[in-house]
């Protein structure tokens, strides 16, 4: 086969070298790393049982200060803020992080035709618009803008929480679209004495197409600090030809506490899959297939300064190598190293009136593609945000700028008011100034499964982003809430999608786009135990030298769930339904690629009971419940109805 070597216009660098062992031939040492981890542990968890030592529940490290400011920051400024705490999480028994993404308010989480998920906050259908922090650090790709959630373990969750555009700028340079920070849990199990502990969490699932999957995590209170390990095992046999997936992830983690109130805490992370890439109907890839593995290691330090200020340092490196195989046969490979620098640090003083937040990151990643050659990527950039409470008034205001190479100085503005109309009103209003970086796949070729589908286009621009919203909330207690948001987006140089007669797509600069519409969410939890939950988008946008309409960007979205406990059996139902309005693929809005309407329902029953002194939990989930047809992505039909089954131990 003859291949094009793109033409990169001046903007290759020189990147790292990697090595370029296949990593099917890993995969199987992966696999059989976790059955070795699963048997380890389980029989060290059953010794610690013998012995009598107390347990309690795994989970991964938190960086306290962070949550803390966090969950301050979300409850006293205007920003417009969704949380989603561990105690839901395992309440509704959500089995990945994109799941639990997926069920708040105004968040939507689907899983792209590659690695990653496109997640969308508020209506958006961009792709890459969203930052994704863990524990403070950027988990997003420069090569496709998403973010690979399955490499989080959901157990080691504490809490997740959305912020809507525009986004603070202390958080970080990304965020044009919104941003959601993920922050871990303390890994010590918690005892009666100082004595050593262990603790270990198991999940068996069962489902639909072949799915299995097989978690495992044990951890063990140091003289200091703590460890903690897990390990996941995953297969599933898509609907379509050459949709299978395998995968499994495998997580270190060590902490422990230095003088002068300090934590130090360390991650070593691994995530690698192989799956098949069908493409979309009408252009079918029955034999593309794609390799895809992901090595990190983080490391965090956290402590006080002075009796009002905090600070939070992450060292943080990732290094991945993903092969693809494309339809005729050719295999390309991408090689990319980051290794990143971010401090943070929050000063507040004693009356609480006034809080500063600053925030500075130095960012490397380089990237070696078959296709497109070799590029680098420098990000150092710097932010400060001031906040001035009084009585019922906090005003918030915010600046930063990031040099990044071959996009020169992005400079983003954030600007907010919120006041306290009565006992339980209050009013918002948030503005802010944004960049959006086009990524090394938009730019040169993209990968993940996207050989046989898209291109880059090396001539693209950054895109400008101003972001407004405004709105009211009335709130009872914490369960019980209303929200009415008002808000609006506009574009300059926004990226699009062409779809040509050869069936790729390739991404170009429009003039000028908007988007504006309205959000309400209403939460109400009754003494009866059940939960009602409504999120309603509704919104317009258009391309203004088109007059079409934003791809990805329905007019009218609905999400509403339905939670009850029985209180006898202690059962836990739930259901929810979401429906989606029509929309476009690609920027020329040709109807016969529309992606109509549709009704989802999905539902849930969990059982908890207890084996001796085990508590167990025993979970159903199916998706689609009604076998409804629809696309989330031209060309790409949804698998219908599909369900998992199985069961959670805590030892």
């Amino acid at each position: 086969m003859q291949t094009t070597q793109f033409e990169i216009n001046g903007r290759q660098r020189q990147a790292l070298a990697f090595s370029a062992r296949s990593g099917a031939q890993r995969f199987p040492l992966l696999c059989g790393g976790v059955l070795f981890f699963v048997l380890m542990s389980c029989s060290g968890a059953l010794g610690e049982q013998q012995q009598g030592a107390p347990v309690a529940s795994t989970v991964l490290d938190a960086i306290v200060v962070t949550t803390d400011r966090i969950s301050e920051y979300a409850e006293d400024n205007p920003h417009m803020v969704v949380i989603l705490g561990q105690k839901e999480i395992q309440q509704r028994n959500m089995l990945s992080a994109e799941e639990a993404l997926g069920t708040m308010a105004g968040v939507e989480v689907k899983r792209s035709s590659g690695v990653g998920s496109r997640i969308s906050v508020r209506g958006s259908g961009k792709s890459g618009g969203v930052l994704v922090l863990l524990n403070g650090r950027p988990l997003n790709s420069s090569q496709y803008g998403g973010v690979d959630l399955a490499s989080i373990p959901i157990d080691t969750i504490d809490s997740i929480t959305v912020f809507k555009p525009p986004v603070p700028v202390w958080l970080g340079p990304g965020g044009s679209d919104g941003a959601i920070c993920i922050v871990t849990r303390d890994t010590a199990p918690k005892g009666k004495d100082d004595k050593k502990q262990a603790a270990t969490r198991m999940r068996t699932t069962v489902g639909s197409y072949g799915s299995f999957e097989e978690n495992v995590s044990h951890s063990a209170k140091l003289d200091s600090g703590s460890a903690m390990a897990s390990a996941t095992g995953k297969h599933r046999d898509g609907k379509r030809a050459n949709s299978d997936s395998d995968s499994g992830n495998l997580l270190l983690h060590w902490e422990d506490e230095l003088a002068g109130k300090q934590k130090l805490a360390v991650d070593g992370r691994y995530y690698g899959s192989e799956s098949g890439s069908p493409g979309p109907l009408d252009n079918a890839t029955p034999d593309a297939r794609q390799t895809y593995e992901k090595a990190s290691l983080d490391s965090r330090l956290t402590g006080v300064v002075g009796a009002s200020g905090d600070y939070a340092v992450n060292l943080y490196g990732d290094s991945i190598h993903l092969e693809d195989q494309s339809q005729s046969g050719f295999v390309s490979t991408l090689d990319d190293n980051k290794v990143g620098l971010k401090g943070v640090y929050n000063w507040s003083d004693a009356a609480d009136q006034w809080a500063v937040r600053t925030s500075t990151i130095l960012e490397n990643d380089a990237l070696e593609h078959t296709l497109s050659g070799n590029h680098d990527r420098i990000t150092a950039g710097l932010g400060v945000q001031a906040d001035r409470k009084w009585q019922a008034v906090t005003v918030t205001s915010g600046i930063r700028g990031d040099q990044v190479t071959d996009f020169g100085l992005n400079p983003d503005l954030s600007g907010g008011m919120s006041y306290a109309l009565a006992e339980r009103w209050s009013l918002k209003a948030n503005i802010g100034q944004s960049v959006n970086i086009p990524t090394f796949g938009q730019l040169y070729q993209p990968s993940h499964g996207s050989i046989d589908q898209s291109r880059g286009n090396p001539d693209l621009d950054k895109e400008k982003i101003l972001s407004t919203d405004a709105g009211m909330e009335y709130r009872w207690d914490k369960s019980r809430f209303f929200q009415l948001t008002l808000f609006r987006a506009d574009t300059q140089d926004p990226i699009l999608y062409q779809r040509g007669a050869d069936l790729i797509y390739r991404p170009v600069n429009g003039d000028r786009a908007w988007r504006h519409g309205l959000e309400a969410n209403w939460k109400y939890g009754f003494e009866s135990g059940m939960t009602m939950d409504a999120d309603v988008i509704v919104q317009d946008s258009e391309v203004e030298e088109t007059g079409n309409e934003l791809t990805y960007t329905p007019r009218l979205k609905v999400k509403l769930s339905l939670l009850y406990t029985l209180k006898a059996p202690g059962t836990r139902l739930e259901t929810s339904a979401q429906y989606n309005d029509k929309q476009y693929s690609e920027m020329e809005n040709l109807e016969e690629q529309r992606l109509d309407d549709y009704v989802t329902v999905d539902f849930k029953a969990i059982q908890p009971f207890k084996i001796k002194s085990t508590d167990v939990e025993w979970f159903l989930t199916v998706e689609n419940l009604f076998d409804t047809g629809y696309q989330i992505h031209f060309g790409y039909p949804d698998d219908g109805v599909r369900f998992v089954s199985g069961f959670n131990f805590r030892f």
